[in-house]
């Protein structure tokens, strides 16, 4: 084993200023030189206050008066400082960047025009087996790489490398779309409870789909929506056209003609996320649309819309003038007896309720022998 030699202490030195050897920009230079130029104090005293040797100052004024001769002798060309190669050489890594950017971008246009695709394939585009082959061709060929020709594109790699590995498997025939196993959804009803539905209107004509889906449902354990009853009905023909239609008016045949002669009310739902349902009771005027009482219910009964017709009257000044009529829906709180006995018998109004239009598709018996 070797034993390490012992430095001198005048190769230490050497080391020690190797290693802290300041690196003057060329501004320093020239600040240093101009000093000395200025004769304020000698060229030794400057080269220690500085920490430079004599002979690099003298080099450098020699560098810079030699500059300036050439500078005013017209010659123009002159070296460039370490600084500015340095910008030079980042604004040339940049244009050549810039370069092969537009050539990449050149190239890939050139060859989806060619293949006769637009300029970034859309997404759930589907592609024809040469247009995926040509597509294939000219990512394995970039010189830029796969990564960055993709994203070009606008193809993702998962689907670029699903058609890269079934043409090298199967070729062309790799890239053919998959047929589906079955058009059938997962969801559908099979052709056997459809026939059952069938069955059981004929047998029951006199019961609405709405009927039907229930008595399916609670005889044949399956479970088939109204809606569904409805569509199979009326797709084997079974849904009779309705006698008439209801249409609706532009306007009301016998209009309220002043303030409080007719009051609306109902209830709106809001459901607050951590506390539960709430429902707001509103009275509103027929004549003015203007809200009379509204107030806040963490139910929707009858005493619900007592509470609220009481604080409207009050609200309104009508405690002993004529109360309005009032115009509600069929909820059960408003078509209640209680509700009813107690406007009629507390402040003698009289209600008024929407009427419910019920529409029963029956099934045509004409149409047995059809089937």
């Amino acid at each position: 084993m070797k034993t390490p030699k012992k430095q001198t202490a005048e190769n230490y030195i050497k080391e020690i200023r190797r290693n802290t050897r300041r690196i003057f920009s060329s501004e320093q230079k020239i600040q240093i030189v101009m000093e000395a130029l200025r004769a304020e104090m000698s060229v030794a005293e400057l080269c220690r206050k500085y920490s430079i040797n004599e002979s690099q100052f003298y080099k450098w004024n020699k560098e810079f008066l030699e500059a300036g001769k050439k500078r005013l002798s017209g010659d123009t060309v002159r070296e460039a400082t370490s600084d500015e190669v340095a910008e030079l050489r980042k604004e040339n890594q940049r244009l050549k960047e810039m370069v092969a950017d537009l050539v990449l971008r050149y190239d890939i246009v050139k060859k989806l025009v060619h293949a006769g695709l637009t300029l970034k394939v859309r997404r759930y585009m589907r592609l024809t087996v040469s247009e995926k082959q040509e597509i294939i061709h000219m990512v394995t060929r970039s010189e830029i790489g796969v990564n960055r020709t993709l994203r070009e594109i606008g193809i993702n790699k998962s689907t670029f490398y699903n058609w890269y590995h079934a043409f090298s498997q199967h070729g062309v025939d790799g890239l053919l779309p998959n047929k589906r196993a079955s058009n059938r959804q997962w969801n559908s009803i099979p052709e056997s409870q459809k026939n059952l539905v069938v069955e059981f209107a004929l047998e029951y004509p006199d019961l609405s789909s709405r009927e039907l889906a229930y008595k399916i449902t609670d005889e044949q354990q399956i479970f088939i929506s109204e809606s569904s009853v409805y569509r199979i009905l009326k797709a084997r023909g079974l849904i009779t056209a309705p006698a008439h239609f209801l249409s609706a008016a532009d306007e009301f045949t016998n209009k309220t003609g002043f303030v409080h002669q007719m009051w609306q009310t109902d209830f709106t739902y809001f459901k607050i996320l951590g506390w539960g349902w709430y429902y707001l009771s509103t009275v509103l005027d027929d004549y003015s649309r203007y809200i009379v009482h509204w107030e806040l219910c963490s139910n929707m009964k009858a005493d619900d819309v007592k509470r609220t017709v009481d604080r409207a009257i009050v609200k309104a000044k009508l405690v002993t003038k004529q109360k309005p009529r009032l115009l509600s829906d069929n909820g059960s709180c408003y078509i209640a007896t209680e509700l009813k006995s107690y406007l009629k018998d507390n402040y003698q109004m009289d209600q008024v309720h929407g009427v419910p239009i019920i529409r029963k598709h029956k099934v045509k018996l004409n149409v047995i022998t059809e089937l």
